[in-house]
């Protein structure tokens, strides 16, 4: 028999610890309008620089 073997693709630990990082800041009372744009930022977009995420945190308008 020739098969392909079974390829188990890696975790993606940044986003996992991303996303327990957010789940902390619910639980912490932050807006949930703050956690939204941090997540698309951070887990979506994969956006990283101090730009992203001060608009992220400080800002109501959408992240570009």
């Amino acid at each position: 028999m020739t098969g392909s073997p079974i390829r188990e693709e890696a975790p993606d630990v940044p986003t996992q610890v991303f996303e327990k990082f957010l789940e902390a800041l619910t639980g912490a009372n932050i807006p949930a309008e703050v956690v939204a744009r941090l997540k698309k930022a951070l887990v979506e977009d994969k956006t990283f620089t101090d730009r992203a995420l001060k608009a992220a945190v400080l800002s109501d308008e959408p992240l570009l």
